[in-house]
């Protein structure tokens, strides 16, 4: 075959059929660690990768590289810089799990509400009568969402939220005029009047370096005590130390994760302990429609390179190196 893609991790079956269709072989990494497929490496032409580190030094070590390609939205875990450098492209797949992300939120606002995890565990333990004395769930219709980051997902969380549920829904984002959007967020130009009037906080920023934990106890005490705040995007931009502080004491009612400051996440994590918290394990991309989204996009992306096609979702811009 004329070209060779390597899958640092296995991935649905659409894209791998979609590049051996046009005549690039298709390699999964030998391991999960760097010396288990050095030697696999040193001979592709594409890297696709889900969230395992793309490194300067990887990327040294692949002489024919030309292009690598993000089976997601965030691409923070590619050294985008030193492979812009070298000349080598980097595509991502920006629409590919969108509609996942944005219902996996809406379940963790659905959880913390309900308090699902702590009636579930106490049903589990024989106490079926929980139901009588768990006071404190609530309806979500009538209150108050907030969005912050107002991109992709965060427009789908608004659709469902406001049609689907009846909530009203607020946002920031510092790159959306204030007013009202076509998906029905009330865009506010004062960030913290957003965190000050919402019921529950729902955060869709990508891992840069002005976001990176933007969220910490600051945040946390402008909420109500009664909010809720709710991450599918990137566990760094929240300070995860503030955050069980403001559990711990009180400053907000409990907490929605799909994503964790340190992945994958510790067993002595105490988030994992607290039964107002609402957890996944990174996981709200990872469902059969989205896999095959991702799968499908990213090896278009690598073929749009290979065979100088124009880019559907370039991340960079580079001089094509060969």
């Amino acid at each position: 075959m004329k070209y060779s893609a390597l899958l640092l991790r296995d991935m649905h079956p659409s894209g791998k059929t979609l590049l051996e269709e046009n005549d690039c072989e298709v390699m999964i990494a030998d391991g999960t660690e760097l010396s288990d497929y050095q030697d696999q490496l040193k001979r592709c032409n594409a890297i696709f990768v889900r969230n395992e580190p793309v490194t300067s030094q990887m990327i040294d070590m692949a002489p024919n590289l030309k292009v690598i390609a993000k089976h997601g939205v965030g691409y923070d875990n590619i050294d985008v810089a030193y492979a812009t450098k070298k000349g080598i492209q980097v595509v991502y797949a920006p629409l590919g799990n969108n509609n996942s992300v944005a219902e996996m939120a809406m379940m963790h606002i659905l959880s913390c509400a309900r308090r699902i995890r702590c009636s579930q565990q106490e049903l589990i333990n024989g106490n079926y009568d929980i139901r009588f004395v768990l006071n404190d769930t609530h309806e979500i219709k009538g209150k108050t969402l907030a969005l912050i980051g107002c991109g992709r997902i965060a427009g789908l969380v608004a659709q469902k939220a406001s049609a689907g549920f009846g909530m009203r829904v607020i946002g920031y984002d510092p790159f959306v005029k204030p007013g009202m959007t076509e998906c029905g967020i009330e865009v506010i130009a004062d960030r913290d009047q957003v965190f000050s009037e919402a019921d529950f906080v729902s955060v869709h920023l990508p891992a840069l370096p002005d976001t990176i934990h933007s969220i910490g106890i600051k945040e946390f005490r402008l909420m109500k005590k009664t909010a809720f705040l709710i991450n599918t995007a990137r566990g760094n931009v929240i300070r995860e130390d503030d955050l069980v502080e403001a559990l711990n004491t009180g400053e907000i009612a409990g907490a929605g994760l799909d994503v964790f400051e340190k992945e994958p996440v510790e067993k002595n994590n105490p988030l994992l302990a607290m039964d107002h918290v609402s957890v996944t394990p990174h996981c709200s991309g990872l469902t059969v429609e989205a896999s095959e989204n991702l799968s499908y996009t990213g090896a278009a992306g690598i073929l749009e390179v290979l065979y100088h096609k124009p880019l559907t979702w370039p991340v960079n811009k580079v001089e094509y190196n060969g």
